[in-house]
């Protein structure tokens, strides 16, 4: 009996301390709601896994040649899984990896010709993703969301 009542006693009081009381802003769980979806269409709508095309971004956009561990750092993931990403794109001919003059235990990579040309038609393609966003939500608040996005980032990457 006593544990019953203990019971009952301990789930009012977890009601009563995950209540909303209404007024709560909902931001977190609309950001990770939408990108749970995004990271669900993205592939579809564009042809290419989001965490790909931001690591093939990168090799694209790169002034030179950019090592494997540099990769990891930008993207802020494991070397081994960029490791395991670049090897995968070396075989299927998108990029294309060299030892690093300056210590040949580490490699660098950039993007084959045929790497560059896939990364020109996804790149489009999320572009062209982007604009129906904008043209169904309207620019303007496409600019707040971004600017607001932006900062709630630059917060979340401050804590300690």
């Amino acid at each position: 009996m006593r544990k019953n009542k203990a019971m009952a006693a301990a789930r009012t009081t977890k009601s009563k301390t995950l209540r909303h009381r209404g007024d709560e802003s909902h931001l977190l769980r609309e950001i990770v709601r939408t990108n749970r979806a995004l990271m669900t269409e993205f592939p579809r709508k564009v042809g290419m896994a989001a965490s790909r095309l931001a690591l093939v971004q990168l090799v694209a956009t790169a002034d030179r040649d950019i090592g494997v561990m540099e990769l990891a750092r930008q993207l802020g993931i494991n070397p081994a899984g960029v490791t395991r990403q670049v090897k995968l794109m070396e075989r299927e001919g998108l990029i294309e990896r060299y030892a690093d003059p300056g210590d040949r235990r580490r490699s660098t990579v950039k993007l084959s010709p045929q790497g560059a040309r896939l990364f020109g038609w996804v790149h489009e393609k999320a572009h062209d993703l982007e604009r129906s966003l904008t043209a169904a939500v309207g620019p303007q608040e496409m600019a707040i969301a971004a600017a607001v996005l932006a900062k709630v980032r630059a917060l979340v990457e401050e804590l300690p």
